[in-house]
């Protein structure tokens, strides 16, 4: 079972109008042992689940968020090969990652922007470059 991150009460205004972040300062305890890189729940101090994300004790932000709400899933291949088919698709209808445009250059995910918490993918023609910001991502 993962470990729960608690929210202090009036804390969770952030994490429901999905925020990514959530700030040490904004914690009021942990459920269970979470070591950096571990994904996490996260819940307000009533117990409503906000999300999940990856645990990074040692800054000022604590907990980036990967999914969100009641739903809010652990990691599985399955999960991350969602979230990055859903970034690839979006830069194909923009019209980026076809083949036919003026340019074979473009990044493939924008870390929180695409739910993948400092994950940065850049694509070169047939190069990919990752970059990983954040411990769980490695």
């Amino acid at each position: 079972m993962p470990a729960t991150i608690v929210l202090k009460p009036g804390k969770d205004q952030s994490p429901r109008r999905r925020h990514p972040w959530v700030f040490s300062g904004a914690i009021a305890r942990i459920k269970g042992e979470a070591k950096e890189g571990d994904a996490v729940r996260v819940e307000a101090a009533n117990g409503d689940l906000l999300g999940t994300g990856h645990f990074s004790p040692g800054g000022s932000i604590a907990v980036r968020l990967f999914d969100f709400g009641a739903e809010a899933q652990l990691p599985s291949p399955t999960f991350w090969e969602g979230k990055l088919r859903n970034a690839y698709q979006l830069r194909h209808r923009l019209g980026l990652a076809t083949g036919a445009g003026t340019t074979d250059v473009y990044r493939l995910t924008h870390g929180e922007g695409d739910g993948l918490p400092g994950l940065i993918i850049d694509v070169y023609g047939d190069t990919a470059v990752i970059q990983a910001h954040s411990p769980g991502m490695y």
